[in-house]
């Protein structure tokens, strides 16, 4: 048996069941095939003909050209799967125009040029008319993401992303603010006599103050709003809509404005005080206050608020609370006794503070009080230093101590000492029974060479040789009350004259820091 390459084994004639090879006899041509290829095939010995074998041949030649189809096919969507992938796909369109194969940056040109081609003239009825962009009638449009979504059309399947026959139009992504639409319209449209007005509240320097509401014409908006949807659906051309009027109340009421301008006078008048935590405070002024108000009006609600900058509070607190508040440290001087009791203060000690750097929290803390329309003190934010103290021991009690002086009203005297010992006496004259010379225990303060005392009933210039030790009270010369002074009568409103050489001694001899004891009681008349 001999077999085909392609096709199963073909038995030859007489072949039977035995072993013995046979042979294959052909019959002779016909008389009439003299040429070569024209001659019929003679039928194969024992009937058989090659009809199989023409068959099998056709076979192939279809399955081949399927096959080469089939991978046309394939590579054709293979290639298109790779050279979509950043692009966009077959049938997609923006506005009717083909924008397949467009990269990301070729899409938002594309998506740019249409949003500028995209226009409404906008007619009113007295003839006015304006030609408007999507952005003039408060139309956003987000470019990103309509090339997003052109980028993704057609992509839903394997074979719609290479599929020519899939047309899809893609709008844009839009969102309109029909406020600002309005707004546009009436501008454009609708004389300024004729607009509705509303309620407004500004601070006039003073306080916050309203202006009144008034009815009007606005524009209907539903004819423009579909013309902006056909834009959105097919852009980049122009459209022509006709806007009618109508009769319309002010979104903002008087009484809306008039509660929000009272709401914002009881913000100015709250008592802002900041403090250093120490001895130092500042008062916001109303003034300043008024800056960090701010007035929103939401048309939409019919609605007004008031809200704070906390930025500008915040600026305003790092500018002014320095200077304001800073305090450097003060070393106080005390005077002790020989227990290391404190007897005077002679410098008072000061903390010292700087406002840091950071108020953050002081401006949240400044702005929470404003809302809650409350009034107190703040504590700024701070770095304190504590105040160191020195001391002075003085002796009074030994001889030749430390000086002060004795006042004895009932004697109309005063005397020097240096702890016990005396060292000088002097006669003066003290303040007379209607002002007397207070009693007690007193150290002095202040001196003055010269200086011009002013009282209720008395302005009395160049007093020589000022010595103060209790208030307003002190030793000081007296060039206009010598016979006061010489008899021992009180006369002064309090202080205690002396003749002008004793009072510079007195001036000299004790330092600010020093003891004066003033005792005994005031006599009706002269003592000497």
């Amino acid at each position: 048996m001999t077999y085909d390459k392609d096709f199963a084994p073909v038995p030859l004639p007489g072949d039977a069941s035995s072993d013995e090879a046979k042979t294959m006899t052909m019959a002779p041509l016909p008389a009439d095939a003299g040429a070569v290829g024209a001659a019929s095939v003679p039928p194969m010995a024992g009937g058989h003909r090659p009809a199989a074998r023409k068959r099998n041949v056709g076979l192939i030649v279809v399955l081949s050209l399927i096959a080469v189809v089939v991978l046309a096919l394939v590579g054709y969507i293979g290639g298109g799967q790779l050279y979509f992938k950043d692009k966009a796909a077959p049938g997609v369109q923006l506005g009717g125009i083909s924008v397949a194969g467009q990269s990301a940056d070729e899409l938002k040109t594309t998506v740019n040029d249409a949003v500028r081609n995209s226009t409404i003239q906008v007619s009113g009825k007295d003839g006015k008319s304006a030609t408007a962009s999507l952005k003039d009638l408060g139309t956003t449009v987000d470019v990103d993401a309509t090339v997003n979504n052109l980028l993704n059309a057609n992509k839903d399947n394997f074979l719609a992303k290479v599929n020519p026959f899939a047309k899809t139009s893609v709008p844009l992504k839009a969102s309109t603010d029909n406020l600002a639409m309005t707004t546009y319209l009436t501008d454009k449209l609708v004389g300024e006599d004729a607009r509705a007005e509303n309620a407004t509240v500004k601070y006039d320097g003073s306080k916050y103050v309203t202006t009144a509401s008034k009815v009007g014409q606005a524009p209907k908006t539903e004819a423009v709003t579909a013309k902006i949807s056909e834009l959105l659906a097919q852009p980049g051309n122009a459209q022509k809509v006709s806007v009618e009027t109508e009769s319309t109340k002010p979104a903002i009421s008087d009484s809306t404005a008039a509660k929000a301008a009272a709401d914002a006078n009881t913000r100015l008048g709250s008592q802002l005080v900041i403090s250093n935590g120490d001895d130092k405070t500042l008062t916001i002024p109303a003034a300043q206050i008024a800056k960090w108000i701010k007035v929103n009006e939401d048309l939409t609600k019919g609605t007004i608020s008031l809200s704070y900058d906390q930025n500008a509070i915040n600026s305003y607190l790092s500018s002014a609370l320095p200077g304001a508040l800073n305090q450097k440290m003060v070393t106080e001087e005390n005077v002790v006794n020989t227990e290391g009791t404190v007897i005077t203060t002679n410098v008072k000690g000061v903390n010292g503070v700087e406002v840091n750097s950071d108020l953050t929290d002081t401006a949240k803390q400044v702005a929470a009080a404003l809302q809650n329309g409350t009034s107190g003190t703040i504590k700024a934010n701070t770095k304190v230093t504590k105040y160191d103290t020195k001391s002075r021991k003085v002796r009074y009690d030994v001889p030749n101590g430390d000086p002060h002086m004795v006042i004895d009203l009932s004697k109309q005297q005063a005397f020097a000492y240096k702890g016990t010992t005396l060292v000088k006496t002097f006669n003066v004259s003290t303040g007379k029974p209607s002002t007397p010379t207070d009693t007690g225990t007193f150290f002095a303060t202040l001196k003055y060479e010269s200086q011009t005392m002013v009282g209720e009933d008395y302005v009395t210039p160049n007093v020589p040789w000022v010595t103060y030790y209790n208030g307003g009270e002190g030793f000081h010369g007296a060039p206009w009350n010598p016979d006061g002074i010489a008899s021992g009568t009180p006369k002064s409103h309090g202080c205690t004259n002396m003749n002008v050489a004793d009072a510079k001694w007195v001036y000299d001899f004790l330092p600010v820091g020093g003891m004066v004891q003033v005792i005994g009681s005031t006599p009706s008349g002269a003592v000497r």
